[in-house]
């Protein structure tokens, strides 16, 4: 494992984000997806799961399977879930062909993924 490749949580009043750095694919996938089971369980009641991969250098196929066991993970507690991707990216190239798309809402940053998923009352102003 390269250092680079590594998940790091970050949690922030009821949103859990995952930023994943390196590569997601067969040889890495079982390690994030039991990062990440583990992290949505510690949290008391996150209303939104964000996996941020906006750095990810490369995903596999067997990665957006993982990524899609995931968001089923986490919508089997209850959480709503959304992709962050970079437009144009090897990233976003897989979501959209292996069908991710179709499955979460996906977004071009963190900003944008938080405020789509706030009650009106609450919703940021971007600008």
């Amino acid at each position: 494992m390269r250092e680079q490749d590594r998940t790091v949580p970050v949690r922030a009043s009821g949103v859990l984000v995952v930023e994943i750095h390196g590569e997601l694919d067969i040889a890495t996938v079982s390690r994030w997806t039991t990062v990440l089971e583990a992290a949505i369980c510690e949290l008391p009641g996150p209303h939104l799961l964000v996996l941020d991969l906006a750095t990810l250098e490369f995903l596999s196929a067997r990665g957006a399977w993982g990524l899609l066991h995931a968001i089923e993970c986490g919508r089997g507690r209850g959480i709503a879930c959304c992709l962050i991707v970079t437009p144009g990216s090897v990233a976003e190239r897989v979501v959209r062909l292996s069908g991710l798309a179709g499955e979460v809402p996906v977004y071009p940053d963190r900003v944008t993924a938080v405020a789509a998923s706030q009650p009106v009352e609450m919703r940021w102003l971007v600008g």
